[in-house]
């Protein structure tokens, strides 16, 4: 009986061993984040798991947190990425297609493994097709040393953070202690993301990431294409999406509001978080009708050496002015800061103007708002802006990541911040209300 035993036990081990595999896989998307993929295919029954970390996601939330969103059905794995389906077979190709699960989001998926290659794509909700390219790997080992990055990330953010005061915060205490925990086992780009977004919505200042560097941004480039159209007779309406980024696209808008001569422009900023300065300094000097100082953008070079913030009459000893191409994003940190000097433009538009607001308008385009409300130059329409006035940039981290990081505030003339406070519109409107009002005065 122990013989036939030991014949059985030796027949199940090499039928399971040959009824699974299981390789490593490191696959980058189309930004160039990395992730460590687990995958294991069933021949015998052509089905497929696909994971990172085990419990990656777990030792995130916490078991209890973890334990509540899974049963109330927000989240369906512990992994931060997991993906299942099924298998087939072409020549010496495995093809694979399934469901991809990140986080709570759930998208449609397919690959092949052909060798040490693996090709596959995921759609999202949109419909846009994502690409996944990668190779075998050897093991599990981490894909870059992540503890390492993340304790240069905190010691920059201590030298760069635009207010000092808040890395001593109760908040960004217990985000650093946790994630000082956490940064040994981190494995890959998709697990650092997840730990900075999952254990950094209670920082009191935002963004805070570690991301691929992008040259010379901190977010992805805006489709900058001129945004202007008739919404109205003698009335037209700018994206704020695609304000100009150079003096000769914004001449060139000019030009046509000239040419067709609208007296009324109305300005959308709703939603908008990603103006840029260079934009919105454009967008200033055509809608001025005389000179002067919008305001100043100060970093930590000038709060660690200076006891109080300078006011407009102290510019230009103590400041130089924006220029873009001496104040360019990517280096902001490394000055004490610059002030917004404003011209009028031979082209400045002489009409009535509306900006359309709301409580996403912020960064740039929230300095906007608060300047040519309170110069009388427009009349604000919408919702209260969002409070949140600090520019953020990538900041070198090492050869190839960044840390997105808000390193400078705008003050006003007088000296004052406007962060966390956000400006009121002149007539609050929500939704399609928004629009009909303001075509109704016109």
């Amino acid at each position: 009986m122990t013989i036939y035993r030991i014949l059985f036990l030796n027949l199940f081990i090499s039928f399971t061993l040959n009824a699974f595999s299981q390789t490593y896989w490191k696959i980058e998307n189309e930004h160039g984040d990395e992730i460590l993929l687990t995958i294991e295919v069933n021949k015998s029954k052509n089905t497929f798991e696909a994971y990172s970390r085990k419990d990656a996601l777990k030792d995130l939330a916490g078991v209890f947190t973890y334990t509540l969103a899974k049963a109330a059905g927000k989240l369906k794995y512990p992994e931060i990425v997991f993906i299942e389906g099924t298998t087939r077979s072409r020549n010496d190709t495995v093809l694979l297609s399934g469901d991809f699960f990140y986080f709570d989001k759930h998208f449609m998926f397919s690959a092949s493994m052909c060798g040490s290659n693996f090709d596959g794509k995921y759609l999202d909700n949109r419909g846009n097709t994502h690409r996944l390219i990668g190779v075998m790997a050897h093991d599990l080992k981490p894909l870059k040393d992540y503890s390492a990055m993340i304790s240069s990330a905190f010691q920059l953010t201590d030298q760069n953070i635009f207010n000092p005061l808040l890395i001593k915060s109760d908040e960004w205490l217990d985000f650093k202690k946790k994630v000082e925990n956490l940064k040994s086992r981190i494995s890959d780009d998709y697990e650092l993301a997840a730990t900075f977004f999952w254990l950094g919505k209670k920082l009191p200042f935002t963004p805070f990431e570690i991301n691929k560097a992008r040259p010379g941004n901190s977010f992805p480039a805006r489709k900058n294409h001129v945004g202007i159209h008739e919404v109205k007779m003698n009335t037209v309406l700018m994206d704020g999406n695609s304000i100009p980024g150079t003096k000769k696209e914004m001449d060139s808008i000019a030009n046509i509001v000239k040419k067709n001569g609208y007296g009324n422009l109305v300005i959308d900023l709703r939603g908008n978080s990603r103006l840029p300065l260079a934009s919105a300094k454009l967008l200033l000097d055509y809608l001025a009708d005389r000179q002067f100082e919008a305001g100043a953008y100060l970093t930590r070079k000038w709060t660690d050496h200076n006891p109080s913030i300078p006011k407009s009459q102290d510019y230009q000893k103590l400041l130089m002015p924006f220029k873009d191409s001496e104040f360019q994003s990517g280096g902001r940190y490394v000055e004490k800061g610059c002030y917004l000097n404003i011209f009028p433009t031979e082209k400045t538009f002489k009409g009535k103007v509306f900006l359309l607001t709301d409580s996403k308008t912020s960064r740039a385009a929230e300095m906007v708002t608060f300047t040519l409300k309170s110069r009388k130059i427009a009349t604000i329409v919408g919702q209260k802006t969002a409070g949140l006035t600090v520019l953020a940039e990538g900041i070198k981290l090492n050869s190839v990541y960044d840390l997105i990081l808000p390193d400078c505030d705008f003050y006003t003339t007088e000296g004052r911040s406007l962060n966390s406070i956000g400006i009121e519109p002149d007539m609050q409107k929500s939704g399609d209300e928004v629009m009909k009002y303001v075509l109704s005065v016109l």
